[in-house]
């Protein structure tokens, strides 16, 4: 077995392994350096966070995988900044994993960022000058990495006690003014609207603790706090509603195969598309139950969380119905999450998990039934 087939094993310990290999070939596909920045506050650079960090990077350098460090970019001080990035640069080398230490000051960084991360290192930006011309939002905007992740201790924000698991930009300021924070959240907030006043491409941010660094990464359940941009869905009763061919086109590039031309013969009962078709949710009539025939996020839109803005408002107006995925599915284990039950069952086109959602008792056989019969939208 390879080390890489050895690592996706063990991160089932955090998810599926379908899920984490899913999010580990997605990956993979992204250039070196847009995989995942890492804000570091200083109290995760000591023991046993810092331990527990060292082990995170280490399993994602035995995935060919190399998040950018940032270390200073919360607190002031150069000399703090230096001995923090020095101790990480140390451990990690002893741990196994190759890392080049970078200051942000320095000529040339952006494109030293790219060669160090292509080569397979894990770059290490000391930011000895947190309000110099190459801050944090300059960083970020240079270097358009796909997620940013403040590792702090506390792992998230908290409301009336309990973990908010997902917020929009949108939501920040009157989040901010109801809650009390401590100053390093506080700093957290504010930073995350700095940088989305120059933000020019999706991203997502989470706030999260080291101890669950690879669940934020390799699973769609964070323990942490995500904040995004909200999306626009676009609502239809028909297809009509749609430009079929993008339509059409952006659910083959989602499933990665050809779609039959009879998938728009049978009437639509409800759609939900994200503006940009980034993703979507379509529903069609299956023996009288509404049946979610296709739910699909785009690759390249994938771990953003925009699929649970699609769900929630697909759930808000189809509060009952039934639904399908294939056994190997990475998503099945999101599926099950929101289901309120499942059967498993097999027929001439395969193996399927059935999902269903808000239906009575005495609807769930036929509802099972109806979903297991549905016909293959795809191309063999």
């Amino acid at each position: 077995m390879s080390v890489r087939e050895t690592v996706l094993q063990s991160l089932s310990a955090v998810g599926a392994q379908n899920e984490a290999k899913f999010y580990a070939e997605l990956f993979a596909r992204q250039d070196a350096e847009t995989f995942a920045m890492l804000v570091l506050d200083s109290r995760c650079l000591k023991d046993p966070l810092l331990e527990a960090l060292i082990t995170a990077l280490r399993i994602l350098s035995n995935l060919q995988l190399t998040p950018l460090l940032v270390v200073g970019a919360m607190e002031d001080g150069q000399t703090e900044t230096k001995m923090q990035a020095q101790r990480l640069s140390r451990d990690l080398d002893r741990s196994g994993v190759r890392s080049t230490k970078l200051n942000t000051a320095s000529y040339g960084l952006i494109k030293e960022v790219r060669k160090t991360a292509s080569l397979g290192k894990t770059p290490i930006l000391e930011m000895t000058e947190r309000r110099g011309k190459m801050n944090l939002a300059n960083l970020v905007s240079e270097l358009k990495p796909k997620k940013i992740i403040f590792l702090q201790p506390s792992g998230g924000l908290n409301q009336n006690g309990l973990r908010k698991a997902n917020l929009s930009v949108a939501q920040l300021p009157d989040f901010m003014d109801a809650e009390t924070f401590s100053a390093g959240q506080i700093r957290f907030l504010d930073c995350v609207l700095e940088l989305e006043k120059s933000a020019n491409t999706k991203r997502s941010y989470i706030i999260a603790s080291p101890l669950n660094l690879l669940g934020e990464l390799f699973t769609t359940r964070g323990s942490g706090t995500l904040i995004r941009r909200g999306i626009k869905i676009k609502t239809g009763n028909t297809f009509n509603a749609f430009s079929k061919p993008k339509l059409s086109r952006a659910l083959e590039s989602a499933f990665d195969k050809r779609l039959k031309a009879s998938f728009f013969d049978k009437p639509l009962y409800k759609g939900f598309v994200e503006s940009d078709l980034q993703g979507g949710a379509l529903f069609k009539e299956q023996a009288g139950y509404p049946y979610l025939s296709k739910f699909f996020v785009s690759h390249e839109s994938r771990g953003d969380g925009i699929a649970r803005d699609i769900w929630d408002a697909a759930c808000a107006e189809v509060p009952a119905f039934v639904w399908r995925s294939r056994m190997g599915n990475p998503f099945n284990t999101w599926y099950m999450r929101q289901c309120d039950g499942m059967q498993r069952t097999e027929n001439a086109s395969g193996a399927w998990r059935v999902f269903w959602k808000g239906l009575d008792a005495s609807q769930i056989g036929d509802a099972i039934e109806a979903a297991a019969g549905a016909p293959d939208d795809f191309e063999s």
